[in-house]
């Protein structure tokens, strides 16, 4: 039998997942997404032993005060120079401590001035300089990455993370040890990291919150306490510090989940008009998607588990596992053709199920065809997936004398920090149409109405209508972007029944 080619897992989602699971055995993945963990930049105020040569004349100065030519006038007899020339070196000298003056003027040498005469001149002496550090505050250590990187809050908001909720204390002086800034400072700045002998004080006003974009986090249930565990990978390396950390906030009742994952979805029921075997086709479309979907993420833990080990039998039984998962896929997507197929020959391509990569193009083409009317209904907005070329299309729409209607605020009613950080980021994202409407005298075809719904639907005239569990203004439909175990999935139909249905729905939203 011939041996599948080895394969590197692209999709670094589900590379974390896989990853996850072989830590926490035991334990289901319920979801994974970027997370924007938060760090403060912070400016520290070093003292620093800088190496410096002592200048001509005062090395001179120094010789002679070793050699016990310690009179003033002696100093200027044996060089020839004036006292006031000198008056500058012996100041250079004194303030290096390579000298003392006693009470009687005389200049004496100190352990530090032999020391730089047997370097040839040269002395350490203490300077302040200034190092910017990233310091994390909720493993509360400095951090070996580099700070040019990190988003500021705003930036973060905007790019589709989820950022966690709790930003943690600012560091206090005990916490940032000496050795961990000289290691810092070894690959990041071009301090030498022996020259610096104390960190001096922080300057808190040149704090300043950042976060990390590079992070991903695995929500994991534990099969027999129910319980959620947490685990942070950076790419695809597992950081344990990190997972600690996050487990720690989960026990404090931090909520670490995005609301798209906490919240109930909408629970799919087929149309009243769907005939029993109309009805059992698209359930069983549903659930081959969903089974495809589970079997390429067995395929990808297997692979990584072939990579993790060593053992040659064991990476040969699972080049063999790999092989009968990639035909038991295959197989399984040639009956979810069939199924779509055949629900397709039975509904005459009126009614179908949306899978979760389907529903983008979808709206682009509702928004693109409407001739009188598009809804959108959404429980969340944010500027990934309400992007330029959605606001485009709309404004377009808006031109052709389209009414255009946006529902959307899951949590309107609530308060909270976030609550209020959904709220901002939905406006936001919805700012730049409402602007251009505004300034195209097109705003009575516009309406816009927060409000508190989890209802998901989108309306093209009386043509179709769209409904189920995906969010259609907070969701690009991209597997790189986030996952969640419950794959999204909508019916479509061009039914009237059902548009006349759902045309009710959205004239109660918006009465």
């Amino acid at each position: 039998m011939q041996q599948p080619t080895e394969q590197q897992p692209t999709d670094d989602l589900a590379v974390a997942m896989a990853r996850a699971k072989r830590r926490f055995p035991g334990s289901a993945v319920d979801a994974a997404y970027p997370m924007g963990w938060p760090v403060y930049t912070v400016r520290l105020a070093l003292t620093v032993l800088a190496e410096q040569e002592i200048a001509t004349v005062a090395r001179y100065l120094l010789q002679l005060a070793a050699l016990g030519a310690a009179e003033p006038f002696e100093f200027s007899r044996l060089l020839g120079l004036s006292d006031k020339f000198l008056a500058g070196a012996a100041a250079e000298l004194l303030s290096k401590e390579l000298v003392v003056q006693r009470p009687d003027r005389q200049l004496e040498i100190t352990e530090s001035g032999r020391k730089a005469l047997a370097a040839g001149g040269r002395s350490w002496s203490p300077q302040r300089e200034y190092l910017t550090v990233p310091f994390d505050p909720i493993t509360r250590r400095i951090l070996d990455i580099g700070s040019g990187g990190l988003l500021y809050p705003d930036n973060a908001g905007k790019t589709g993370l989820f950022l966690l909720p709790q930003s943690g204390d600012k560091p206090r002086l005990t916490e940032l040890p000496l050795a961990d800034i000289q290691n810092y400072a070894r690959y990041e700045a071009e301090l030498k990291p022996e020259e610096i002998v104390e960190v001096a004080e922080i300057r808190h006003r040149e704090i300043r919150l950042r976060y990390r974009s590079d992070l991903t986090v695995v929500k994991l249930t534990a099969s027999a306490s129910g319980q959620p565990t947490f685990a942070v990978f950076q790419g695809r390396e597992y950081l344990e510090a990190e997972t600690l950390a996050l487990q720690r906030l989960a026990e404090a009742g931090i909520n670490l989940t995005p609301d798209e994952y906490t919240l109930d979805d909408v629970q799919w029921s087929p149309s009243p008009g769907a005939s029993p075997e109309e009805t059992r086709l698209m359930a069983a479309v549903r659930e081959d998607h969903r089974t495809v979907q589970a079997t390429e993420q067995s395929i990808i833990e297997a692979q990584v588990a072939q990579q993790d080990t060593a053992d040659n039998q064991e990476r040969q039984k699972l080049a063999r596992q790999m092989e009968e998962l990639a035909a038991e896929r295959n197989d399984l997507a040639r009956r979810l053709a069939a199924s779509e197929e055949q629900l397709n020959a039975q509904t005459g391509g009126a009614v179908r199920i949306l899978k979760t990569g389907e529903h983008r193009p979808l709206l682009l083409r509702a928004i693109d065809t409407a001739a009188v009317e598009i809804t959108i209904v959404s429980a969340f907005i944010n500027e990934e997936a309400f992007d330029r070329e959605i606001r485009r299309q709309l404004f377009q729409a808006l031109k052709r004398e389209v009414r255009v209607r946006i529902a959307w605020g899951l949590g309107a009613t609530g308060r909270g920090r976030e609550v209020e950080r959904k709220r901002t980021r939905g406006q936001e994202a919805l700012a730049p149409l409402v602007e251009d409407a505004r300034k195209a005298n097109l705003t009575h075809l516009l309406t816009v109405k927060r409000m508190e719904t989890h209802q998901k639907f989108i309306l093209c005239d009386d043509k179709f209508v769209a409904q189920g569990s995906f969010n259609w203004l907070s969701n690009r439909g991209e597997s790189a972007t986030r996952y969640n175990a419950e794959q999204e999935a909508s019916e479509y139909s061009e039914r009237p029944d059902a548009v006349a249905r759902w045309q009710e729905q959205a004239a109660a939203l918006f009465r």
